[in-house]
C-alpha cells in the first residue's frame, strides 16, 4: 500500500511560520525535521573537502549541512543549529515537495509578481508587515509575512524601478522576533499608469 504524504499548507506558513507539524526553532538538529517531517529527499553536505561524503547523524566535520525535501530546504549550520528554510529553485514553476505534499504552492508560484502576490495574500489572510525594502542587490525588493517568511522579489532588468512587477525568486524562513506590527505595503504603480495592487 502506498503511503500517504504529509500535507503542508504554505499559507499557513506564511501566515503563522508553521511548515506544517514542524515548528521552526533555531535550537534543532537535522534529525529533529526528518523525526517530524519524514524521510527526506536528499541530505546535502556542504562542508569544505566533504562535498560528496555522506551524511552521519552528529558527525559536525560535515556541516553545513542541507536537507532538502523537493525545493524546500532546511539549512543547517551546525547539528543542532537550523540556520533557514529556504526556497528558491523553480521545479515547475512551483515549490514542491518531494515527500511532503505542499497545499496552495501556487500561491508561491516563482516568477509571480509583488502585486499579483500582495493581491492574493490579502484575499488568503496573510498580512504583510512591511512595506517592500529594497535590497542592496541591484534591482530586488523583499517583504515579510506575519509568520516571519521573507519573500524576495527581484527584476531582471536592472533598470525596472518599479517594484509591483518584481518577480518572485525566493521565501525563506529565518529565526528571531516575529515582528507584529503592519503596514500596508506601498506598491508603485505599473508603468503605464495603472494601480499596482
Amino acid at each position: 500500500m502506498k503511503k500517504r504524504k504529509l500535507k503542508i499548507s504554505l499559507v499557513e506558513f506564511l501566515q503563522n511560520g508553521n511548515f506544517g507539524p514542524f515548528i521552526p526553532r533555531q535550537d534543532c538538529s537535522p534529525e529533529d525535521v526528518i523525526a517530524i517531517l519524514g524521510k527526506p529527499s536528499a541530505i546535502e553536505v556542504h562542508a569544505m573537502g566533504k562535498e560528496f561524503a555522506p551524511y552521519t547523524t552528529g558527525d559536525a566535520s560535515l556541516f553545513p549541512v542541507i536537507v532538502c525535501y523537493g525545493s524546500i530546504e532546511f539549512h543547517f549550520d551546525s547539528p543542532s543549529t537550523l540556520y533557514t528554510i529556504h526556497s528558491d529553485t523553480p521545479f515547475d514553476g512551483v515549490p514542491i515537495g518531494g515527500s511532503l505534499k505542499l497545499l496552495d504552492s501556487a500561491l508561491l508560484r516563482f516568477g509571480r509578481t509583488m502585486s499579483e502576490f500582495l493581491h492574493l495574500a490579502k484575499e488568503r489572510g496573510i498580512t504583510i508587515l512591511n512595506e517592500p525594502v529594497k535590497t542592496p542587490h541591484w534591482s530586488a525588493w523583499e517583504i515579510k509575512t506575519n509568520g516571519g517568511i521573507t519573500l524576495h522579489f527581484e527584476n531582471d532588468d536592472p533598470e525596472e524601478a518599479s517594484n509591483a512587477k518584481a518577480p518572485l525568486r525566493a521565501f525563506s524562513w529565518r529565526p528571531g522576533p516575529k515582528n507584529q506590527s503592519t503596514v500596508q505595503p506601498d506598491i508603485q504603480p505599473d508603468p503605464d499608469g495603472s494601480a499596482a495592487t
